[in-house]
């Protein structure tokens, strides 16, 4: 063990880089006082670095979420410009924003190598690997107990979740390997320098497994960038919102710019979230600052609202402003025109519907004619006067039905309107007539009410676009209505597929007594509007009851199967809208959507400002709590200039340069508080530290476990993180260390430092004592890849990696706290051991 020359940080003549405060005579306080203060400095410095990171990530996000302009030429000859991300999301999620997420970690590691007169120390590294432990042991625990019961998340990109898991598990055992095995307790300088460049090793592997270079199938690149977080939405999903939106809102007119805005907001809400934005979201929630905004329906129905009204205004100006008063009246058949009775009801009822004016009278003439139905046969004949006084719209005309006891098939009459006047209207050539007949003759059906029926398709070719959430097919009941009977219907592919195009359904439609028509409704499932389409399936009637029958072929001949074709098609309407929708979204104000700042006012008006969970929620106790313990860290961390000016660079630096501050003053109080409990700066580092630091990564993956609809953000992300923390965290300082020793060259001050290594490395090197770190590490791999192995073995039996049965969720949620309590122990037991030698 080495000697650690000079006083001790907690005693008189010691110090870290900034404390103690009170210099000489803090050191001589209260044992008890002293380490209540540290802690309590060392909780709100968390608080801070937490601050000054999400800062840090919006900086990141603000570098990462750049696109340029791509104009493609389709197939038809047509253009169209959408935007690109310049940054592809897996790299930027194992660089930029794993540094965010793992800065205050790595940025400790440097400080503490670098202030230490180059030598390496106890709380930088074990704070990575207790971090690793916390992160792929506690963290995932959490986000397997969270799903709600019934529901499951599986990992999508699982070739990148493999790569990192792999990687993450070979960073450590590669610790194990340089510590142990090669040249024992001495990190060479072709040991720092490979260590640090694995990380872009991963991360060029990563990026090849993402776009397909090894299995020739990427996770995805096209589509629209869309708001916070930087997700990418397919085609395929925004063609599906702006249908959404235009349904939602069927006979409003709104402008391009008004349905751009609800496009863009919930399409941020829909596109999958970076795990920069889940960060930035769980500090934000621990501190009651300001979340990043999802979009919300209430929310967005007041802002399109006055738009809507405006529409309305200017329609109901454009006719006059009274156009129940001053146009014409409109006299129709309701129903389109089409009724139907059985033959043994008494009556049918026709209805005539007046629109348009209703403040004058207005008689209607009607009469019956004959069809395949004969009057005095089969219905009674009809004629006669509807007089439609002021603000009267509706009359009803009832047809007596003479029924038989004959066998026969459907038959059919008609009723005319012979005329619509107003009483006392002078006609005059050029004057317009006041009154219009929309339909002027109605069909009546008449049933067969002795048989049982024959089924048939109301249409037999269908065409429907994609964008429809379903077809629905009518099946019709002729020539018979009498008694229950039922038919199976199925569909069966052709050119589109079930799963792909359309959701197969199968079943037994039942007609009751006198029942005529039955619907068969078909989700449809919607493609991008940029695929040529044209793709059929079918849909099938068989095995009718015994007292029906199957539709006969136009040559009589009976058929043990109905069948009606279905083909869905492109929406090239929408394709044109959602183009102009997209060419709108870049220029529109989306600074709603942002997760960062364009000026120093609105972030010191958010630094002393608290906020509840959404702009409709009003602040919890936990949120003023939380406000309340670190408005100073907000106020201070807000000159930070704004993550708008030039592009995050200049946010980036100055944030990181807070957080290395903030960090070494981690460092201090930890290493103060350990010293004077006694506590050696190992068990603090892979204990409170590593808990620390890792707090905002929790709220992060908790709640993209439960948002998100895969396990990619919460599980992927972990894996990812602890490769970066070894890669970067470890390779940097470690890279540092033994460049400045190659150069200098042992020293006196080495050798009684280390003097067992003096022996066996008489050359000196950057020493990093394997006996507690090895350990620990060999502990931590071991219970990595238990972990990983009951992911993989989720994945096969549950094909979840989260939620699931709640039996099962909660032994795996067990399983992996008991592996962290274990290693934890294991881990302070060799420390201590280590320290009483």
């Amino acid at each position: 063990r080495d000697a650690m020359p000079g006083p001790l940080i907690c005693e008189p003549g010691g110090g870290g880089l900034f404390l103690p405060l009170f210099g000489e005579a803090e050191q001589h306080w209260d044992t008890t006082v002293r380490a209540a203060l540290y802690l309590l400095g060392l909780l709100w410095s968390f608080l801070g670095v937490a601050i000054v990171a999400d800062i840090f990530m919006a900086a990141i996000e603000q570098v990462t979420s750049k696109t340029r302009p791509v104009t493609m030429v389709g197939k038809d000859g047509t253009t169209r410009t959408y935007h690109m991300q310049v940054w592809n999301g897996t790299v930027a999620n194992l660089t930029l924003m794993a540094l965010g997420s793992s800065a205050p970690e790595i940025l400790l590691a440097v400080i503490e190598t670098t202030t230490n007169n180059f030598y390496s120390g106890d709380l930088g590294p074990s704070t990575i690997v207790g971090s690793a432990a916390y992160n792929l042991m506690c963290i995932l625990a959490v986000c397997v107990i969270v799903i709600p019961d019934g529901e499951s998340r599986s990992i999508e990109q699982y070739g990148v979740f493999l790569t990192t898991a792999t990687f993450s598990v070979l960073a450590y055992l590669w610790l194990v390997v340089i510590l142990v095995v090669l040249t024992p307790s001495i990190v060479t300088l072709a040991e720092g320098i490979t260590t640090f460049m694995l990380f872009p090793i991963l991360v060029t592997i990563a990026y090849l497994v993402d776009v397909g270079y090894f299995s020739r199938k990427a996770s995805g690149s096209h589509g629209f960038v869309i708001g916070a977080g930087g997700g990418r939405l397919p085609e395929q999903e925004m063609t599906k919102i702006v249908a959404e939106i235009k349904e939602r809102f069927p006979n409003e007119q709104i402008s391009k710019e008004v349905l751009a805005e609800l496009v863009a907001h919930e399409a941020s809400r829909r596109a999958p979230k970076s795990r920069m934005y889940w960060r930035i979201n769980g500090t934000r929630q621990m501190v009651g600052g300001k979340r990043v905004i999802q979009s919300d329906d209430r929310k967005l129905d007041e802002e399109v609202g006055s738009s809507l009204v405006l529409a309305k205004n200017e329609r109901a100006s454009d006719d006059g402003g009274a156009p129940q008063r001053e146009g014409k009246t409109i006299i129709t058949f309701t129903a389109g025109g089409k009724y139907s009775v059985s033959e043994g009801d008494p009556f049918v009822t026709v209805n005539i519907l007046r629109t348009g004016n209703l403040e004058r009278v207005v008689d209607v003439r009607y009469k019956t004619h004959d069809g395949s139905a004969k009057a005095g046969e089969d219905y009674k004949a009809a004629e006669g006067t509807l007089r439609f006084e002021k603000g009267e719209v509706q009359k009803a005309v009832k047809i007596g039905i003479i029924d038989d006891d004959e066998a026969e098939t459907d038959e059919h009459f008609f009723v005319k309107i012979l005329s619509a006047d107003v009483p006392g209207f002078a006609w005059l050539p050029g004057r317009s007539a006041p009154v219009v007949v929309q339909i002027s003759q109605a069909t009546v059906t008449v049933y067969d009410d002795d048989m049982g029926g024959v089924f048939l398709f109301e249409q037999e070719n269908v065409r429907t676009m994609d964008t429809h959430r379903e077809v629905v097919m009518r099946v019709l009941r002729r020539e018979g209505n009498k008694g229950r009977v039922s038919v199976d219907y199925s569909t069966s592919d052709g050119m589109a597929m079930d799963a792909y195009d359309y959701k197969a359904v199968s079943g037994r439609l039942h007609f009751e007594d006198k029942e005529l028509v039955k619907e068969i409704r078909i989700p449809i499932i919607p493609t991008s509007a940029y695929d040529d389409k044209e793709e059929e399936f079918y849909v099938h009637l068989s095995n009718p009851s015994e007292n029906a029958a199957l539709e006969r072929t136009a040559s009589g001949k009976a058929q043990s199967k109905v069948t009606a074709t279905v083909v869905v098609v492109n929406d090239s309407d929408l394709k044109k809208e959602v183009d102009s929708i997209v060419t709108l979204m870049p220029t529109m104000n989306t600074d709603k959507l942002a997760v960062g700042t364009s000026q120093w006012r609105e972030q010191f008006v958010e630094a002393v400002t608290v906020r509840g969970e959404d702009e409709q929620t009003p602040p919890k106790l936990g949120d003023y709590i939380g406000h309340a313990l670190t408005v100073p860290w907000k106020l201070l961390f807000a000159l930070c200039p704004p993550t708008m000016l030039c592009d995050g660079a200049l946010s980036f630096g100055v944030a990181l340069v807070m957080i290395g501050v903030v960090t070494a003053l981690i460092g201090d109080l930890a290493g103060l508080l350990g010293c004077v409990l006694g506590i050696p700066d190992a068990i603090t580092a892979i204990t409170l530290v590593a808990l620390g630091t890792s707090l905002p990564d929790t709220f992060a993956s908790l709640a993209s476990a439960k948002a998100e609809p895969t396990a990619d953000s919460s599980v992927g992300n972990v894996t990812g993180s602890n490769s970066v923390n070894v890669f970067l965290g470890l390779g940097l300082p470690w890279s540092i260390g033994a460049i400045f020793w190659a150069y200098t060259g042992v020293t006196d001050e080495w050798r009684e430092r280390y003097p067992d290594l003096a022996v066996l490395h008489p050359n000196g090197g950057f020493a990093v004592p394997a006996g507690d770190l090895g350990f620990t590490v060999a502990v931590f791999t071991a219970c990595a890849l238990i972990v990983l192995g009951v992911m993989t073995a989720r994945r096969k039996l549950l094909r979840c990696e989260l939620g699931g049965p709640r039996k099962y969720k909660i032994a795996t949620g067990a399983l992996f706290v008991c592996l962290w309590v274990l290693y934890l122990s294991m881990s302070i037991l060799k420390v201590l051991s280590s320290t009483k030698r």
